[in-house]
């Protein structure tokens, strides 16, 4: 009976065979030519350089990333978006090293001194107007913002009840970090100190007072709940004096720890720095701190997309351009609070309004952030001989501040 059982099943086995050579005839069991038919001999891969330069407030910019790539592979059937992070050397040498170069790179400002190697691209309909300009070289458009960092200012409410308007009349401490290529903390001191406050009977001022348009919120304390970001009036607009620095006043390699360990009352900080101060919170470890914006917006923190030339009936360079924007589309935009970073566009970055993070997203939507161009490496030269008038006080900061703008504008 088993061999019968066995003989049966070997004859069906064969009987099978004519049936999978027809199939195999008729079926392409390899996809790859149907591909290569549909992008003219392209294998469907799209290489995409990163350089982020500066880090997102959970310290990379990948996991938004990564999703962005997910639904646009999504949408494009046999398309494939390959990010490889790169050092800057690779990115700055890409169109001299003889390696195979990417068709895309994600760039901070300052790593390519112009845009030779890249092609020009049509400005984007949803960029908001304070980004329109800052990919432009000559005229034309080479690259585009898909995310933004920031600014804030954050203190210590142990030390200060915030901000003071003039450090020289107080005793608390400010701790500024020493300027990085790809975090300039000068230019970002002189912007949040652009402003002019309201002469007050009290040394620190009233809380909220001092800073306009200002939003706080409270973290870091014990046993206490954030608040939601809430607009404060601008006392400020239209008063004579401006803010003051510490005398003797010097950038702080040590700025982060001074700040964490209760020894500065207040200091500027990103995304990054917010993060790492609310995990510490929840360890019940750190300072009670709050945060609030500056005078003046302004941010360095950009990551711009941008193509490399090839030539026009290549695949690649529709696919390229539809996926700049997929990134900058609404669905991409209102989920960069994956990777704490912010949106480019008018749509909101994602974040509760009990997050710390919301009160930046708000501040980057300001109609008059001022930002550097993507390939203007002189402009933090400029910064740095600005915002040393500043701190030697030869000139007050609206004054020095409208001088950064124009250089910048």
């Amino acid at each position: 009976m088993g061999k019968l059982r066995a003989t049966l099943c070997l004859l069906c086995l064969m009987l099978l065979i004519p049936a999978l050579i027809q199939a195999h005839r008729i079926l392409p069991l390899n996809t790859s030519p149907l591909v290569s038919e549909k992008y003219a001999g392209w294998s469907g891969v799209l290489s995409l350089w990163v350089f982020e330069g500066w880090p997102c407030g959970n310290g990379s910019i990948a996991p938004w990333l990564n999703q962005c790539v997910t639904s646009f592979e999504k949408n494009h059937p046999g398309v494939y978006v390959q990010p490889q992070y790169v050092d800057a050397g690779a990115i700055a040498s890409m169109s001299d090293s003889g390696i195979l170069p990417p068709n895309m790179v994600l760039i901070p400002p300052n790593l390519l001194e112009t845009p030779k190697g890249l092609m020009s691209l049509e400005l984007p309909g949803n960029l908001r107007p304070a980004l329109c300009r800052c990919g432009t070289w000559n005229g034309s458009l080479y690259a585009v913002p898909v995310a933004v960092g920031g600014y804030l200012w954050a203190w210590n409410t142990a030390l200060t009840e915030t901000i003071p308007d003039n450090w020289r009349e107080v005793d608390a401490v400010l701790s500024v970090p020493t300027p990085q290529p790809w975090r300039r903390w000068d230019a970002a001191l002189l912007a949040l100190c652009s402003g002019r406050y309201n002469p007050s009977s009290e040394p620190n001022g009233s809380p909220g007072s001092t800073l306009s348009p200002t939003h706080e919120v409270e973290l870091g304390l014990t046993g206490g709940e954030a608040t939601e970001p809430v607009p404060l009036p601008n006392p400020c607009r239209g008063l004579a004096l401006p803010r003051h620095l510490p005398s003797g006043f010097q950038f702080d390699d040590d700025a982060w720890r001074h700040f964490i360990n209760g020894e500065s009352a207040a200091m500027p900080v990103t995304q990054r720095e917010i993060r790492r101060l609310q995990s510490l919170s929840e360890q019940g470890k750190g300072p009670d701190w709050k945060l609030c914006p500056g005078d003046g917006a302004f941010t360095d923190q950009l990551l711009s997309l941008a193509i490399l030339n090839q030539p026009d009936a290549d695949p690649r360079v529709t696919l390229c351009r539809d996926f700049l924007a997929h990134l900058l589309s609404d669905e991409c935009q209102s989920n960069l609070s994956r990777a704490a970073a912010f949106a480019v566009t008018d749509t909101r970055s994602g974040y509760d309004a009990s997050d710390p993070l919301a009160i930046m997203d708000a501040a980057l939507h300001d109609a008059s952030l001022c930002v550097p161009r993507i390939f203007d490496g002189k402009w933090s030269d400029s910064a740095e001989a600005i915002v040393r008038k500043y701190i030697s006080d030869t000139e007050d900061a609206p004054v020095l501040w409208r001088q950064l703008r124009d250089i910048l504008s």
